[in-house]
């Protein structure tokens, strides 16, 4: 134990002796340690660690699919998530939640609150106990039930203070009156609903977008969880879902699927994450490699520093030290240095978790889990020693092996290094430039990607648009007349506010990925009845909404004042749907109609085609109903102005308040926001990826710079000479860059031969952007050249300006 102190304290001693050194091999591990821990951290918290829930291994998933529609995570119906619990032979308990939202009622002033709605027993299947208070009753999650709600800590403790007489009080919530019967326990998450509900409702059935008619036609719309019984294998519990699904679909004909819709089995972790994992594999990827640059680069600047201690290895060796005794003692140095790195790189990492959360609802779910943990910092502590052997042992065992009594007879005069050191430096250089080139490489790939995303038409104008979801409390607007006129009356006080241009409402906003799924008969087709005919997106509008969203129509007409409730039911579509469908015809005036009640709509217009499900996802069939005749209590108010946010948004809410001042509204964006918020995942990969690739360039660049300015201090009796016997700068100029360009293109050669393996691991998350795109090949070599032949020509040029006479005489 005492050599071993004795060898740290003698590294810390060496590294005070060269500052510059420790100062730029501590930022370099740093950096790559920060940037290494942060990202393990993320991907501990999202994929590795378990969901918060008492053995969640056994909790699973289950959802509808239609593998002939290529259509996965369909929501479950009513009818078939009671045939599941009923029937089932391989789940302990099954149950549902349905995301709402609410509207609560404190202090005289309202507030919308994100909400769920959950099926007896859910909480007890999650394994989660109300800290204080209990659960929902059976009675409770019946048809006439009491009005009850549970409430998270967080909630409880930011709008009651804490108050433990809660338990029992009344709120008024969507114009009901509400009795707290528990609050959930602190560490309660439910990250499957971003943001996560406050509020928690029994009687999944109860809300007024759902409908008696939905439930009992077997539309989807629940989220069903399920714990397996600890014995059961996951492919007996298939086969269990598909039996009792052969047996809905034998018992409700009208509403078997005849695409062959089934139910599906996914592990609860995995239907949350399993979309981010391809991500978050390229992040990993990406600072692995980034370390090990950073490592090479070190190695690159110990090889070099060996030079300058090769007279005090000597020594020690010649005063009695072995050959083991010394490797010892400069890998004790390394690991000092790695150590010490990996302590501000951990701080770093601290910091940038605390960034993390102020990322978007949604970007990585899970992600306030993200914090230093024992399994955090015991990788950060591996990372450390790994790197400081990695960076280390090369330089260690070169130094080592050195001819000892050849060094102390060389007394003080410089070394030339030897041959051996130069190839060593040469090869890191090499293996440096090609990691370098796989990085920027991949980089290249995903920015190229992002910006052909970012391209894409969503449909929509976004300038100047803002958006306001509204929900309208059941208890007051229970009727279908009522919600119309609402919504008729806010949007025309609001397109009365000056510098409003347009406004208007939809039911869901495009490229939030919400929305709501019929089957539909076209005229000319033969209708098949539900489950067998096409799918298509139907939403509600207003007249103006097009103009306010600016949404082109491209034939026939606009809803209008007249298409009212009453007279007769019209439709626009969308220009795919009209391709599709009516392809060589004019739509208009032809008539489609729903699966389920076989009404015909008029075809008064189509309309430019939107983006429903994000900027990367392809266009659906969609329809547009006017609002006046399919009321929705649920819907977004849409405002184009010349003004700027807070003032529409002040206008807004002062139209709002009056006409129902208990109307609360919130979760307002800019269209724009919306856009943006539908690619906050592949933007986010994209630019730490970028980030990854500049730092590994940039150590790139200073390896070859190091590397090159070392040989020509090395090589300066040699280029005095060139100069006394007539070279010219340029000549001098050429013989120091030919040699750092020769490693930079041996690395490149071997750095592109990777990408061309490496980067097809990227392919899940490009968008229409090929792995092996030559325009970013072509970019990366321009700017690796660029790069690396401004890192040799500073040595170079400093070569060639020195004065051959000082030179000759200093030697």
């Amino acid at each position: 134990m005492e050599t071993i102190l004795q060898d740290v304290r003698y590294g810390l001693g060496t590294l005070r002796r060269s500052p510059a050194f420790a100062a730029t091999a501590l930022i370099i591990l740093a950096l790559t340690i920060a940037a290494s821990t942060t990202i393990f951290s993320i991907i501990d918290a999202v994929l590795l660690k378990p969901l918060p829930y008492r053995q969640s291994e056994h909790l699973f998933s289950i959802s509808s699919s239609s593998p002939a529609r290529s259509l996965n995570g369909i929501p479950v119906s009513f009818t078939k998530l009671s045939r599941v619990q009923e029937q089932s032979h391989s789940f302990e308990a099954v149950g549902a939640y349905l995301p709402i939202t609410a509207s609560i009622l404190l202090n005289g002033r309202p507030e919308q609150v994100v909400a769920a709605r959950a099926t007896e027993g859910f909480f007890s299947l999650l394994g989660v106990t109300p800290t204080m208070g209990r659960s929902f009753l059976h009675e409770e999650d019946q048809e006439g039930g009491a009005d009850v709600a549970l409430i998270t800590d967080a909630f409880w403790q930011s709008h009651f203070g804490a108050d433990r007489g809660i338990i029992g009080r009344s709120l008024s919530i969507d114009g009901r009156s509400v009795t707290v019967v528990g609050i959930l326990p602190r560490n309660f998450r439910f990250p499957f609903q971003q943001p996560e509900p406050a509020l928690w409702f029994p009687r999944v059935f109860d809300y007024p977008t759902v409908g008696r008619v939905k439930i009992h036609s077997g539309a989807g719309y629940l989220s069903v969880v399920a714990r397996m019984k600890q014995s059961v294998p996951v492919a007996s519990a298939q086969a269990d879902l598909d039996a009792i699904n052969d047996s809905y679909d034998h018992d409700n004909p009208g509403f078997a699927d005849g695409t062959g819709q089934v139910l599906q089995l996914t592990p609860l972790k995995e239907s949350l994450v399993g979309q981010l994992r391809p991500s978050l594999m390229v992040l990993l990827t990406a600072v692995a490699f980034l370390l090990l640059i950073g490592c090479v680069n070190i190695a690159g600047l110990l090889v070099a520093r060996a030079t300058v201690r090769e007279r005090d290895i000597a020594i020690r060796g010649a005063l009695g030290a072995s050959r083991l005794r010394l490797i010892r003692q400069l890998l004790t140095e390394s690991l000092v240095l790695s150590l010490l790195g990996g302590v501000i790189g951990v701080l770093l990492a601290l910091a940038a978790g605390r960034l993390l959360r102020l990322l978007p609802d949604g970007t990585l779910p899970g992600v306030d889990g993200v914090h230093l943990s024992g399994s955090v910092l015991g990788f950060a502590f591996a990372l450390c020693v790994g790197s400081g052997i990695g960076f280390g042992l090369l330089p260690s065992l070169q130094l080592a092996d050195k001819n000892l009594q050849e060094k102390l007879k060389e007394g003080g005069r410089g070394s030339t290094g030897g041959h051996r050191g130069g190839r060593s430096r040469s090869v890191l250089v090499i293996a440096e430039v090609a990691v370098a080139v796989v990085l920027v490489t991949g980089a290249g790939i995903l920015l190229r990607s992002f910006a052909r995303l970012m391209r894409v038409q969503s449909g929509v104008s976004a300038s100047h648009v803002m958006t306001f979801p509204l929900v309208l409390p059941d208890r007051r607007y229970h009727q279908p007349e009522q919600q119309a006129e609402f919504y008729r009356l806010l949007v025309e006080r609001v397109q009365a506010i000056g510098g409003v241009q347009s406004a208007g409402a939809v039911s869901f906003l495009p490229l939030t990925g919400t929305g709501r799924f019929v089957y539909f008969c076209p005229q000319g087709f033969a209708c098949q009845g539900l489950g067998k005919d096409p799918l298509i997106a139907l939403e509600q509008a207003t007249p103006d909404y097009f103009r306010s969203m600016g949404i082109p129509l491209m034939h026939g007409r606009m809803f209008d004042q007249h298409d009212i409730a009453g007279v007769k039911p019209v439709v626009i579509i969308s220009q795919f749907t009209a391709d599709h469908f009516f392809a060589h015809q004019d739509p208009v005036g032809k008539t489609l109609a729903n699966s389920r009640d076989m009404i015909p709509l008029e075809i008064v217009g189509v309309v430019a085609d939107v983006r429903f499900n994000g900027l990367n996802a392809p266009y659906y069939q969609q329809m547009y109903l006017p609002e006046a005749q399919n009321p929705s209590a649920s819907m977004t108010l849409v405002v184009r102005s010349t003004l700027d946010p807070e003032s529409v948004a002040a206008s807004v809410r002062g139209e709002v308040a009056k006409l129902d001042p208990d109307l609360p509204l919130s979760n307002i964006q800019t269209m724009e926001d919306v856009i943006a918020s539908s690619v906050v995942q592949p933007r986010l990969t994209a630019q730490i990826t970028a980030w990854f690739a500049a730092l590994a360039l940039l150590l790139a660049s200073i390896g070859v710079y190091g590397t090159l300015a070392y040989s020509v201090a090395q090589r300066r009796q040699e280029m005095g000479v060139r100069l006394v016997l007539g070279a010219k700068p340029v000549d001098i100029v050429k013989i120091v860059v030919g040699q750092g360009m020769r490693l930079v293109l041996a690395g490149m050669v071997i750095g592109f031969t990777g990408s061309l393996v490496l980067t097809r691991l990227m392919e899940s998350v490009l968008f229409e952007t090929s792995t092996h795109d030559p325009f970013t090949f072509a970019g990366v070599v321009m700017l690796l050249i660029t790069v690396t032949l401004l890192a040799c020509y500073i040595p170079a040029r400093r070569a060639s300006r020195a004065d051959p006479l000082l030179v000759l005489r200093s030697e």
